[in-house]
């Protein structure tokens, strides 16, 4: 499971639950009372005591019900790495939930599928397992699609109800799923923050009180009333982060027919900054943030601000860092990052070519921001782009390394416009690694691959040309940079970007590269030798 980004460090300890129905021990204290006098002995009313018992009855009763039925629809998802991001097999678990029974779909997060070619094997709660495929994940955000064939669902399975209502603060909420390989194990908590932005990317998420760890990702989160709320994407262990469920819903209305879902960016991450403290630093007028105070009462004294832009896009000239975003296209947005994107992916293509380089193309529905820079209230036009998974669904496997291509996430994160090739080199015995040999804490880290015995790189079928025509070399020059630092002399990093070159040791005979592509029509993945 995925830890919060402002966490550093591992975190060791033991894990201790407390009972969920614990008395509070705030009881205000009564005033004494004089002693009573002597009087003839009262009958007890047993027929408010027996009342108290049926309430109490029927409200365990209807809780042990909704469990019954949650549990239904509650799944096991055990995936294993045949080959990919870590070079060698490797498996883990997690949690999903049936969201339609016809088409067979269930959702969970993004790193419980994993990045590469992977197997899936669903366990139900009646015990029994089918396998499943991948059929959707989300570009940015850390939730995705498997399919089961429906035929192979347990006659009892149910699809969960999805809530259209957004949580509260002070709501209780449950969660049902594999914390710590206890299968189907639920736990009740108390949301406490519904304004959280967990990830690296600009994805809302809401928090809550409750054990979360390790197995319980792609747990749903649901109300009291059954209908789930959220789906858990990370945790502190002693509290949950879930996205909301409508990013599951507004990709399902897609996925279920399988289309793409539309997913636009405009080249920024944005993140929650302080408004008293913005209007303090002048950036902000006190009578809008009064304005926005009045709209938005729950904001707890958030506000959008533009964090990162991806290299290339138009954010990156037109947009500053710290740019406090106020409205899009006339509306006032308050904290509300999943409705800023909703707006966004309304945006309408004209040219909806995956093989295209479609960032700055022009070719969609112009918006309209209102940001405040520097106390004064700026308009600014940008075209969104889309957003696509091609690039992450293929990649090459060639001499112990993944080589892959430049992505939304590469640009958002290091700032490389590409078109790039990354190498990282997985394997243990992988010959590359001689380039990351002054990066001993980070053996694995991927850089940035420009060319190969003269041959430039800048997509993978490059780096196809370039393999089938080096195989008799032994010894290879490679040009390459390294966009996040190594450690150089005296411990020092150098970060300075530039091209540098190596030698690599490379034996063919012991190699046997290939081209993996994922088939989105038959939700497989396909495999081909380079000769």
């Amino acid at each position: 499971m995925r830890i919060f980004k402002h966490m550093t460090g591992a975190v060791i300890g033991l894990l201790m639950a407390s009972p969920l129905m614990a008395s509070t021990p705030f009881a205000a204290p009564q005033a004494p009372t004089p002693s009573p006098q002597p009087s003839a002995p009262m009958a007890e009313p047993e027929n408010d005591k027996s009342e108290t018992d049926k309430k109490d009855t029927s409200k365990f009763s209807d809780r042990r019900k909704l469990l019954d039925t949650i549990r239904q629809g509650v799944v096991i998802i055990k995936t294993k790495a045949q080959i990919g991001g870590s070079g060698d097999a490797a498996s883990w678990s997690g949690t999903g939930f049936i969201i339609h029974l016809g088409k067979g779909l269930i959702a969970t997060n993004h790193h419980v599928v994993g990045n590469t070619v992977c197997t899936y094997e669903i366990k139900f709660s009646d015990g029994t397992t089918a396998p499943a495929k991948l059929a959707y994940f989300d570009p940015l955000h850390d939730f995705a699609f498997l399919r089961v064939d429906p035929e192979k669902l347990p006659k009892k399975s149910l699809a969960l109800e999805l809530s259209d209502q957004s949580p509260k603060v002070n709501d209780t909420v449950y969660s049902m799923g594999n914390s710590a390989n206890d299968e189907f194990s639920t736990f009740k908590g108390t949301v406490f923050s519904i304004y959280e932005n967990m990830g690296p990317f600009s994805d809302q998420s809401f928090r809550f009180s409750g054990l979360t760890v390790g197995g319980a990702s792609g747990s749903p989160v649901f109300s009291e009333d059954g209908k789930v709320v959220g789906i858990i994407c990370g945790g502190k262990f002693v509290s949950g982060a879930a996205l909301p469920i409508q990013y599951v819903k507004d990709a399902l209305k897609y996925v279920q027919e399988k289309t793409t879902p539309p997913r636009y960016s405009i080249g920024t991450t944005l993140t929650y900054g302080d408004l008293r403290d913005s209007v303090e630093a002048g950036l902000i007028p006190s009578k809008a943030a009064e304005e926005y105070l009045t709209a938005f009462p729950e904001a707890n004294n958030k506000v959008l601000i533009v964090d990162s832009r991806a290299a290339g896009s138009e954010a990156l000239t037109k947009l500053e860092g710290g740019d406090i975003i106020w409205k899009i296209d006339g509306q006032l947005i308050g904290p509300e990052l999943y409705k800023f994107e909703a707006i966004l992916n309304q945006s309408k293509v004209k040219d909806t070519s995956i093989l295209e380089n479609l960032v700055g193309s022009g070719k969609n529905r112009e918006i309209t921001l209102h940001v405040y820079r520097g106390g004064q209230l700026k308009e600014i036009k940008i075209t969104p782009y889309v957003l696509t998974t091609y690039k992450q669904q293929h990649f090459i496997r060639f001499a112990g390394a993944t080589w892959f291509a430049d992505n939304e996430q590469s640009r958002l994160m290091i700032g490389d416009l590409g078109p790039s090739v990354y190498m990282s080199p997985s394997d243990s015995v992988s010959p590359f690694k001689e380039l990351l040999s002054n990066m001993p804490l980070f053996p694995s880290q991927p850089i940035k691959i420009t060319a190969i015995e003269g041959y430039k790189l800048t997509n993978l079928e490059d780096l196809e040309k370039a393999i089938k025509a080096i195989k008799s070399k032994r010894i290879l020059v490679v040009k390459y940079v390294d966009l996040i630092g190594t450690l150089g002399f005296d411990a020092m990093l150098l970060s300075d970007r530039l091209e540098r070159q190596g030698l690599v040791k490379y034996q063919a005979e012991f190699d046997t590269p290939k081209f993996y592509r994922f088939d989105t029509d038959k939700e497989q993945w396909g495999i081909q030798e380079i000769k």
